[in-house]
């Protein structure tokens, strides 16, 4: 139905002059502006009278307020001033009875303490006051001597003559002491009680007052108490009945409730009995009352706005409320007001609005009719020379259409067909210019695209594709005009092709872009990862006409993803190993340092005999030597981490070193108490092959770790270990019957930190680094290491370096022993030792005491060069290669200008033997130092 009419419209419309339609157009465009700004000063006008009627109500209220707010704060305030003077009256009282007994005990004891004894004129003294009262009966006088004994009591003579310096009353006051306290200052005074104020938590409520005073006479002191609740009683009722005498205004009136839920005053009369505000059944005063409770128990005072019955009425009004609290008495107090007061103004204001909008209205008529002729005139003239303007620009337009040109702005006679003219002339250049660079665009756009690596492509709404780019067509194996028009089913398996269909089916119903990965096997069998990203094409208006697709190969990075997966696990693994072997390595420090520490501590013992000092001894020696294998292994593996292990390759007597390690294997052997299992030395050598160049210490290093596991590992049986020269290498193996290790074990045990036994009754101690440490070093010497083991069966370590034969005739090298005797005699000789340590010092002083050379101290290098140019008699120098080299060098070198020929020995750790040679030393003595070595040494300079 609203499609026929619109269209009658229409056709009447175009049926009429293009002057008719505009000027009826401009008569309603005129109207419809006048109707507007009518109604908008109408609007105006009317939002006017809101924002004066809002004001006059609001000044109202805060007026009122201001008003009820003011009365209640009256009123709060002269109560407290009542409740004032109640206190000084109740104090006021209780003085007037002490020192009125007070005075009959002074007159009694004046006139008779000539005539009769003390306790007759206490007794006197007790029967004249016991007998008084005050305050309708209610309160009296007591007697307490100045020790806190009761005297007397005139309520409670049970407890006359009983010490009360303990006694406390209902609220824990000790009312005796605080007495006898107050009256060891002065001779009289007040003592005030308060309790705990419910409503107001931390504060408290003056309870009672007593009032004492001294008797020196007889020791004494007389006091009385009286209660301030009952003073307030007759105030309360005092203060209700003013209360309700108070008006203001015209209304207004104050009412009083209190916390408990009862009506003391209300509507400006006082209740005679309390009434029950919940009892009531008066539903507005119940609700106004909840309201009024909640102010009680938080902010104690404040506004509240409340439906309530108006005086004398019966219909229900808004009233606003202000109240005050007084939590001692536990009264709610105030005032209020209706907010409909001010209604009467507001209805005049109303009334003169209706007015002034009624005349509004008729002007607004008066102005349409005017402006409607003036209109009706203009718009005639102008319709008719619009019409020719536009004849004039029809006809030139046709010609400018079918000849190719531009229209002459010059052959219009008014300036809108002129610029016209002028936009038709730039919209046809434009036009041109914009078909060309969409050319320039869509060539440029193809190329980027057929420039991608990753595989475009473009479908429309029933899967079918229109369009690719290179890359995809390549993937593909057909060209792109192939491919536009057909859908996956023609270039996939099915099950491929299904699943690609299903896919933009979702796309295509729920518009969320879909995102896959998946593996594809190409034709050669390589199997690439593809990440596919399907997007929605829609066109300006956001219809749906196609799928745009972008596929990419995320191979690579997900190979490195996972190489970075792997690597994570084996770093936290890692991490994991080295807490444990820290954990470990305080555990293996401690041992030998508590045997160290224990044994040194026996050795001050009196009565020793040797025996046990040589037991003590032998002890500290195998833990200093744990320790000190402990400290090795850290080291290495600190160089290893660090990558500073370095060997040295030089002669090495192989025969001789496998004897070493066959008897120090034994006596580990005795020392574990393992003598049940065998050791075997099975080495098959050549003379050629026993004297080789490789690193000398560090090939130890590997064969006695080897050797220590299988002695730790192994509890009954054999130990073979030997060494064979085999093709171009020389190999070495280490076999046991021990514990055996579990295939998946056995690449972890050469992992740092890593023991294949570390927990439970299965632990044997270490620090899991000998197995690292060796594998790192056969590695250095260009070498393997391999294992083969099971569990209960045994194992076999065994590694090979390349075999470097010296070819020395046989000729041995000079071992030196331990147990090597000194026989030197050095009396004529004198050695300068550059050492800081003093430990370290000593040790070399009571070590070399046996050979007569005498010794001359240094603590520092420079303190090493002034000594040697003091004494010329230096026939040898020993010096301590600390941290920092720099101080020892420049100390040699000194030396050395002084007198070259002078032997100069470093003693220093192993990883500082390379390069002393090149700073002066003559001779090097790894730490820690043994006596024979040292002996050894300078033996070989002494002569």
């Amino acid at each position: 139905m609203n499609h026929n009419f619109s269209g009658k419209i229409k056709a009447y419309l175009e049926n009429k002059s293009f002057s008719w339609q505009l000027t009826n157009a401009v008569l309603a465009l005129s109207a419809f502006l006048l109707i507007i700004a009518g109604v908008i000063w109408t609007r105006i006008k009317s939002i006017e009278f809101e924002t004066q009627k809002e004001k006059l109500q609001k000044e109202y209220i805060d007026s009122q307020k201001h008003l009820v707010q003011t009365e209640v704060d009256r009123t709060i305030d002269y109560i407290r001033y009542r409740r004032s003077l109640a206190v000084e009256r109740m104090k006021t009282q209780l003085k007037m009875r002490v020192d009125g007994a007070w005075q009959i005990a002074n007159n009694i004891y004046l006139e008779n303490r000539q005539s009769k004894s003390t306790a007759e004129i206490q007794k006197m003294i007790k029967d004249a006051i016991r007998p008084m009262r005050f305050t309708n009966e209610r309160d009296d006088v007591f007697i307490y001597t100045l020790k806190g004994t009761a005297v007397m009591l005139p309520r409670s003579k049970s407890r006359e003559g009983i010490p009360s310096l303990h006694h406390q009353d209902n609220n824990g006051n000790f009312v005796v002491k605080n007495e006898v306290a107050l009256l060891q200052l002065l001779d009289n005074g007040y003592i005030d009680y308060h309790v705990a104020n419910i409503n107001k938590p931390g504060d408290s409520l003056l309870s009672k007052s007593t009032y004492v005073r001294k008797f020196e006479p007889l020791g004494w002191y007389f006091g009385s108490k009286d209660y301030l609740e009952d003073y307030e009683k007759e105030l309360k009722s005092y203060i209700l009945d003013w209360i309700a005498q108070i008006r203001f205004k015209d209304d207004g009136y104050i009412f009083v409730n209190t916390n408990k839920g009862l009506g003391l005053v209300r509507e400006g009369n006082k209740y005679i009995k309390p009434v029950n505000i919940y009892m009531s059944r008066d539903l507005p005063w119940i609700e106004a009352y909840k309201m009024q409770q909640k102010i009680y128990n938080t902010t104690r005072k404040g506004f509240i706005t409340y439906e309530y019955k108006l005086l004398a009425s019966d219909k229900y009004e808004t009233k606003t409320s202000y109240l005050q609290t007084l939590p001692d008495w536990g009264w709610i107090i105030g005032a209020g007001f209706y907010e409909s007061a001010v209604a009467p103004q507001v209805a005049q204001m109303e009334q003169q609005y209706a007015q002034l909008k009624h005349q509004t209205m008729l002007v607004i008529f008066l102005i349409l009719l005017l402006i409607f002729s003036i209109v009706f005139l203009m718009s005639k003239w102008f319709s008719k020379r619009l019409i020719r303007g536009f004849s004039n620009f029809n006809m030139y337009y046709r010609q400018a259409g079918l000849t190719g040109t531009e229209m002459d702005p010059e052959k219009f006679n008014s300036l809108e067909f002129k610029q016209l003219a002028n936009s038709f002339n730039t919209v046809s250049a434009e036009l041109n210019q914009a078909r060309k660079l969409l050319e320039k665009e869509q060539s440029l756009l193809r190329s980027l695209i057929d420039s991608s690596p990753d595989l475009i492509f473009f479908k429309d709404a029933e899967s079918n594709f229109v369009g690719c780019n290179k890359a995809f067509s390549e993937y593909i194996g057909v060209t792109e005009k192939e491919i536009i028009g057909k859908n996956d089913n023609h270039f996939f398996p099915a099950e491929i092709a299904y699943r690609y269909n299903n896919s933009d089916a979702e796309l295509i119903k729920t518009g969320i872009p879909v995102r896959i990965e998946e593996w594809i096997t190409k034709a050669d069998g390589s199997r690439q990862l593809m990440d596919t990203v399907k997007v929605l094409n829609r066109d300006k208006d956001g219809n749906i006409i196609g799928i745009l697709g972008i596929s990419r190969d995320i191979t690579e990075r997900e190979i490195i993803q996972q190489n970075y997966k792997e690597a994570k696990e084996k770093a936290e693994e890692a991490d994991r190993l080295k807490t444990s072997f820290l954990a470990n390595m305080s555990h293996e420090i401690r041992t030998p340092l508590n045997s160290i520490i224990g044994f040194s501590g026996l050795l001050s013992e009196p009565d020793l005999n040797e025996s046990d000092k040589a037991e003590f001894v032998k002890h500290i020696n195998h833990g200093s030597e744990s320790l000190l294998n402990l400290i090795d292994d850290i080291i290495d593996i600190a160089k290893i981490e660090a990558g500073q292990l370095t060997i040295t390759i030089e002669k090495c007597d192989l025969k001789t070193m496998l004897d070493e390690l066959y008897a120090s294997t034994n006596e580990l052997l005795r020392k574990k108490e393992k003598t049940n299992i065998k050791l075997l030395h099975t080495s098959r050598l050549s003379v050629e092959a026993q004297t080789i160049y490789t690193d000398p210490f560090r090939l130890k290093q590997v064969i006695s770790n080897l050797l220590v596991n299988a002695v730790k590992f192994t509890e009954s049986g054999q130990i073979e270990f030997g060494a064979y020269v085999y093709q171009e290498s020389l190999h070495f193996y280490v076999k046991d019957t021990g514990s055996g290790i579990s295939k998946e074990r056995q690449q972890l045990i050469f992992e740092r930190f890593m023991q294949v036994h570390n927990t439970g009754a299965r632990h044997q101690g270490g620090t899991g680094l000998g197995l690292a440490i060796s594998k790192h070093i056969v590695e250095l010497l260009s070498g393997e290491i391999h294992l083969e083991s099971a569990p209960g069966k045994g194992s076999v370590f065994s590694f090979s370096i390349p075999y470097s034969p010296v070819n020395l005739n046989n000729k041995q090298s000079n071992i030196v022993h331990e147990n090597i005797h000194v026989l030197q005699k050095w009396d004529n000789k004198t050695m300068l030792v550059v050492e800081d340590v003093d430990s370290n010092y000593n040790y070399l002083n009571a070590a070399l005491s046996r050979t007569g050379i005498n010794l001359l101290r240094a603590h520092s290098g420079r303190e090493g060069a002034d000594l040697f140019k003091n004494h010329k008699e230096i026939d040898i120098v020993l010096m301590n290669v600390g941290a920092t080299e720099e101080d020892s060098y420049e100390t040699v070198r000194v030396i050395k200008n002084m007198n070259p020929a002078l032997p100069v020995i470093a003693q220093t750790s192993y990883s500082r033997q390379s390069g002393l040679a090149r700073a002066g030393f003559d001779d090097v003595i790894p730490k820690p130092v043994k006596l024979a070595q040292l002996i050894q040494t300078m033996s070989s300079w002494l002569k």
